[in-house]
């Protein structure tokens, strides 16, 4: 690599960095701000509980400013400054609800959401990619029938196709269960048991996410594999009557490849946000589902958290598919 490419590099580098840095600091002073402007604010709740149970005043406030994460009685910008400690050293506030801290909750619900987001949009994007080309691929009753189906359920809201499944699945059927992320009777670890039956318990959100999320993929990927097909290059292989499939595949697989992989490093971060209606009609115990008791009990330090969560996802997702692609394609970087 020549010594100009790798300042180049460098220099993208530096700004990608830089950018994702003023990125976290600018949701995190919104988050302390929010936490400022409610009524009541977690301050005074947690300081007032602390005082109930008998503790001194000046004690009390001590651990009320520590289980807060700030102390809105110091200046503003001294208090800002120990908000951004705080939560850069992991420290998100007390849990009024669960009496636990906040980073301890959401370390605890974030696995879940994880888990349920990776697979059902790994799986929704190679599935989606491959019916995408075959759709571009034909014309007439085919696509039709693909679009109008996928169509319909692109038009379904997701709490709404959660509960269809549900009625079918868990309530006549009754193969699956419908609701929890594990039985009672069964203990939690790296069993066989345990396993099965998370697998068992998560088949609906799964496939509740699957078939909303499906659709996107296919549409996304059918849209581009047609402008692809007008192409000289695409022109020219069939004017050499190559094998259809071999230009599908090659010709115009491979360069609609890449803009879907960039869309799928992007949806990791966004899938979190719209995890919170189908973990709170599931009751799976994710990010979705904490943040819905934590707002729906008015635990502000527990809403505030896990939306940060939330949004440094998207931060990061969006950091790491930049990165990404600028691998990948060098012009990006400069060189």
């Amino acid at each position: 690599m020549a010594r100009r490419d790798v300042i180049n590099t460098s220099i993208w580098a530096a700004k990608s960095i830089a950018v994702v840095f003023a990125e976290l600091v600018f949701a995190i002073s919104i988050s302390f701000f929010l936490i400022h402007a409610m009524p009541g604010n977690p301050y005074q709740i947690i300081l007032v509980g602390l005082l109930q149970k008998g503790i001194p005043y000046e004690q009390a406030k001590i651990m009320a400013a520590a289980l807060a994460g700030y102390n809105p009685n110091t200046n503003p910008i001294v208090s800002w400054a120990g908000y951004m400690w705080s939560v850069f050293h992991g420290n998100l506030g007390y849990s009024l609800i669960y009496r636990a801290p906040v980073s301890k909750i959401i370390a605890t619900a974030a696995p879940w959401t994880i888990l349920l987001v990776a697979v059902s949009l790994t799986l929704a994007f190679a599935t989606g990619y491959i019916l995408g080309l075959y759709a571009a691929s034909k014309t007439g009753i085919v696509d039709s029938l693909i679009n109008g189906t996928l169509s319909f359920f692109q038009s379904i809201p997701a709490y709404v196709l959660a509960l269809i499944l549900i009625i079918i699945f868990g309530v006549l059927l009754k193969i699956a269960p419908i609701a929890g992320a594990y039985s009672s009777n069964v203990t939690p670890g790296f069993t066989a048991k345990f396993i099965l039956d998370v697998m068992h318990h998560l088949a609906l959100p799964l496939l509740t996410y699957y078939l909303v999320i499906f659709p996107g993929w296919v549409f996304g990927t059918r849209s581009l594999a047609i402008s692809i097909t007008r192409e000289d290059y695409v022109l020219v292989a069939k004017a050499r009557s190559l094998p259809e499939r071999r230009i599908t595949l090659t010709y115009i697989g491979k360069n609609a490849l890449l803009p879907q992989l960039t869309a799928l490093l992007y949806s990791y971060g966004l899938m979190f946000g719209s995890s919170i209606f189908i973990e709170s009609t599931f009751a799976i115990p994710g990010l979705g589902y904490v943040l819905s008791i934590g707002s729906g009990s008015r635990d502000y330090l527990l809403t505030i958290g896990s939306f940060l969560v939330i949004i440094i996802a998207v931060i990061l997702g969006n950091f790491i598919a930049d990165v990404t692609y600028g691998l990948i394609d060098p012009r990006v970087r400069g060189v």
